[in-house]
């Protein structure tokens, strides 16, 4: 049996590398013998993660132990016949030895009662160590809509397209909340004679950006796809806004 796991050095006694994608080296593990060998890892850019399944596939590995592996590339995995196992931790070598003592029955995915209570002990668990963030983000957000008010927010908008985009993206961007209240400060917004272009960016990154709970979402996901996500989502708030204030003129 090949098993595949991403480690941080070419050594079986390294710690095993969180993410498949980014990781500095993947070992092939022979099972039996664990003779093992170490590949570096892609420098394909934002590939990486694809670059390293089709490594492993090459191999022909029967088993890829990761701390955390993305569901499209696990989904690549298991359907070229790899077993998917996540979680992983420690070095690479008590990594597959917790792996092979821990037998047939607790490795094959399944929906049964045992794995229900183990996915939601693990999930539980993390909420508890981000609740502490969660609750502060509340709190900053409860403080930002008690003293900035809808009437503050339109008085910084001068009617000029661009600036009313731009000053609506960040307003946005910082007071995150859900699409619900979007729409009606939006609304008071339009009323107060607020431009659609600057509106509409409001809302988008109401809804998509939130810097405030930034630190709940790199804690959950990782600071680079956070950060890359944020800086995506404000940047494309800026022509979806242009252009949907064109398309609502051009209608109406």
């Amino acid at each position: 049996m090949k098993i595949a796991v991403p480690a941080v050095a070419p050594d079986l006694d390294a710690q095993v590398d969180r993410r498949l994608g980014t990781c500095a080296f993947l070992l092939i593990v022979d099972a039996e013998t664990m003779a093992f060998e170490a590949l570096p890892g892609s420098s394909s850019g934002s590939a990486r993660g694809v670059a390293m399944v089709v490594t492993a596939l090459q191999r022909e590995v029967d088993v890829i132990l990761a701390g955390y592996l993305s569901p499209r590339l696990a989904t690549t995995l298991r359907e070229n016949g790899v077993e998917v196992v996540t979680g992983a931790t420690g070095t690479v070598r008590t990594a597959i030895s917790t792996y092979l003592n821990a037998g047939q029955r607790e490795r094959e995915e399944s929906v049964g009662p045992s794995h229900i209570v183990s996915a939601l002990s693990r999930s539980l668990h993390q909420l508890t160590v981000m609740l502490p963030t969660l609750v502060g983000v509340m709190l900053l957000i409860g403080l930002f809509k008690t003293f900035v008010s809808k009437e503050v927010l339109a008085s910084l908008f001068s009617g000029n397209v661009v600036t009313d985009t731009l000053w609506g993206a960040c307003f946005g961007s910082i007071l995150a909340g859900n699409a619900v209240n979007s729409y009606v400060i939006g609304k008071g917004l339009l009323d107060t004679g607020v431009g659609l272009a600057g509106v509409t960016a409001f809302i988008f990154t109401w809804v998509s950006v939130g810097l405030v709970q930034l630190p709940v979402e790199i804690s959950a996901l990782g600071a680079r796809f956070a950060i890359a996500r944020t800086v995506v989502a404000f940047a494309l708030s800026i022509p979806v806004a242009l252009c949907t204030a064109y398309l609502v003129g051009s209608v109406t």
